[in-house]
């Protein structure tokens, strides 16, 4: 890879998707308009054939220089956030999902963050859903908070499971909940800050970082793969900053990430690795917390008339009991 003199790779993974080259476009595009010009981008091809990902990049002919792919058809996320770092020898990284659009200054307020400190390892920032609600926990957050009998209802929840801070950006609750309100438009106007996670679809981090927990956990299908490696980074002593000058909006879509089985296995891997609570309300505040995800999990099987919806349920339990790290 031809990245030895740039101070950034972005990484952006990409997933077959009908509104992929779409997506990917103005992704792309986004990038490019940066005002901090010092990278070189990588581009995970998440298929079987290379013939879509050339087309498309045809239209970025003047920027053949800069712009990589790497095609892998694995259907292991982890795998192929590895696969970026591995083929890059930049100082910094970044990760963007490609329904992602970072705004101009996104990549210099980046630099700034990791340049200033030692102690930083990664930077994240409002990622700012196209969609309301951003998410199906905060619908449900919104459906609870409509009426006198929802907030007292859904009161237990927030209190043990959400710690009141539903709201806060990347926090990590004792119960093994985090907060949403990085993906919603007031998270622009919170203050810089310390947090426990950040999110892979729009991230800048230390190579040295990376290098020193070993990447990406493999063991993980899609989900909490990121919040895994987090947890490990702030064991490691490394800060993850918030800080709102690092602004992207996310073009969301469902992806592979929402099969049922899929999430029970990682959820259930991610519990049994790292949610340890440490006081009589977190103990509630978990119990709480999978009683929700089991109940989602045949809520759905009804809504959606899909006996599947239930292996979210059945996947925990193999994930928590069986699957080896």
């Amino acid at each position: 890879m031809q990245d030895s003199k740039s101070k950034f790779t972005i990484v952006i993974n990409t997933y077959p998707n009908k509104t992929r080259n779409e997506d990917l476009t103005k992704c792309l595009d986004s990038v490019l308009k940066q005002t901090f010009k010092d990278f070189t981008i990588i581009i995970v091809e998440n298929n079987s054939s290379l013939n879509e990902i050339v087309l498309l990049l045809k239209k970025y002919f003047d920027y053949r220089n800069i712009i990589k792919v790497i095609n892998n058809p694995i259907k292991n996320l982890p795998t192929l956030f590895n696969l970026g770092w591995m083929y890059s020898s930049s100082e910094y990284l970044v990760y963007i999902a490609d329904d992602v659009e970072i705004e101009p200054s996104w990549l210099e307020s980046v630099n700034k963050e990791l340049s200033n400190s030692d102690d930083v390892g990664v930077v994240t920032g409002p990622i700012i859903s196209a969609c309301f609600p951003a998410g199906e926990m905060h619908r449900l957050y919104l459906l609870s908070q409509r009426n006198v009998v929802g907030r007292i209802l859904s009161w237990p929840y927030l209190h043990f499971s959400m710690e009141d801070k539903v709201l806060k950006p990347g926090a990590l609750f004792e119960s093994g909940a985090y907060s949403i309100g990085s993906s919603l438009e007031i998270s622009k106007g919170y203050p810089r800050q310390e947090i426990d996670l950040a999110t892979t679809s729009s991230m800048g981090i230390k190579r040295k970082v990376l290098n020193e927990v070993n990447g990406f956990n493999t063991v993980f299908n899609f989900n909490h793969a990121d919040g895994d490696l987090f947890i490990r980074i702030k064991k490691a002593g490394y800060k993850i900053i918030f800080n709102p000058n690092v602004v992207s909006h996310h073009n969301v879509r469902l992806g592979p990430s929402r099969n049922a089985y899929f999430i029970g296995v990682d959820t259930g891997i991610f519990y049994r690795k790292h949610v340890r609570p440490k006081s009589f309300k977190g103990i509630i505040g978990v119990f709480l917390n999978l009683l929700v995800f089991k109940l989602y999990w045949i809520y759905n099987a009804f809504k959606t008339k899909d006996i599947k919806q239930l292996r979210g349920i059945s996947g925990f339990i193999e994930g928590y009991f069986e699957k080896e790290d």
